[in-house]
């Protein structure tokens, strides 16, 4: 866990790196968002067009992922996993304005040596977004359960 002098230094990192390149930043719900670019005009890209990175140093943040993430496309918006405790998760979902970057991400940054000794790991993102309810007979189908719920 980084002492007080580290957290402060990497928030006023972090600010300045904000401040700089006139993106928005926010935290919400256990993740820090970055992005959309402030020009952007039309509805948000694609899901295909998000990537998700793993094995992200602990004491790398936004300034350093963009760095690297950047030289491969335009990032629409990054999603930082956060701890309570201010410390990153490890992981982030990085979401380019196409489909084309989004592949060159994956293609060229997949076990990219990040810092030494360090491959990060990336891979197109999937929604894994899925409801599981436990305890119920095993015959019902989802129309009988949706009628139930409403």
């Amino acid at each position: 866990m980084p002492n007080i002098r580290e957290q402060i230094e990497t928030n006023l990192k972090l600010l300045k790196f904000v401040a700089d390149s006139q993106l928005t930043i926010t935290q919400i719900n256990g993740q820090r968002k970055l992005g959309p670019p402030l020009e952007w005009t039309g509805p948000p890209p694609s899901p295909k067009c998000e990537i998700f990175v793993g094995r992200i140093p602990r004491n790398y943040y936004e300034p350093e992922i963009v760095g690297v993430f950047s030289s491969v496309g335009k990032i629409y918006e990054l999603r930082l996993m956060m701890e309570f405790s201010g410390i990153n998760r490890g992981y982030c979902f990085i979401m380019y304005t196409t489909e084309q970057e989004a592949a060159r991400a994956v293609r060229e940054l997949d076990q990219y040596e990040i810092c030494p000794g360090n491959k990060i790991g990336v891979v197109a993102s999937l929604n894994n977004c899925r409801l599981y309810i436990n305890h119920l007979p095993r015959n019902i189908d989802s129309e009988s359960i949706i009628k139930v719920c409403y």
